[in-house]
């Protein structure tokens, strides 16, 4: 088990941003990731046999938050329809993306489409390269670099990022 060990140790930091970026929330991040490496745990003959296991994990974590996010979405919307949005405006503490830690930004990335939420959360937020959000994804190389044009590119016309685009700091 020194090996499913290492594997927490070395993914878990980069997995909780990557996951954080995409569900907005750092508990619910954690809990995520909890749940991947659990599910690798259990299924570790076999994963611990796989090329790249922290694929396999950062697959699982990536899809279970996109789910989570997509729930949260859904739930949101419906709340708004009733007219009973509850007001979110407490800053995280503790944030895991460090200096990454404006939520303007990240709210931004998570209304891209899944893919290219996931895509970004995965370099910027976990800072994998690209050859691993392919493998994680399980996409191509250049399909990954078109995810990742078409985001960077939604992202410059995000109202919450022209101070960024204008090369201003942040409000």
């Amino acid at each position: 088990m020194v090996d499913f060990a290492h594997l927490v140790e070395s993914e878990s930091r980069g997995l909780v941003a990557a996951v954080y970026a995409i569900v907005g929330d750092r508990h619910r991040s954690e809990e995520i990731v909890q749940d991947a490496f659990e599910r690798c745990y259990r299924r570790w003959r076999r994963v611990s046999r796989l090329d790249r296991p922290g694929a396999w994990v950062r697959r699982v974590a990536i899809n279970a938050a996109i789910s989570s996010a997509r729930r949260s979405s859904n739930e949101r919307r419906a709340v708004q329809r009733l007219g009973a949005l509850v007001d979110r405006d407490g800053a995280v503490v503790g944030d895991p993306l460090g200096a990454l830690d404006d939520e303007d930004v990240w709210a931004a990335v998570r209304a891209l489409p899944d893919d290219q939420a996931a895509a970004i959360a995965l370099r910027y937020g976990a800072d994998v390269g690209i050859d691993e959000i392919a493998a994680t994804l399980q996409l191509s190389v250049p399909a990954v670099k078109s995810l990742l044009h078409r985001g960077r590119a939604a992202l410059r016309s995000a109202p919450a990022l022209q101070p960024y685009a204008e090369g201003q700091s942040a409000p």
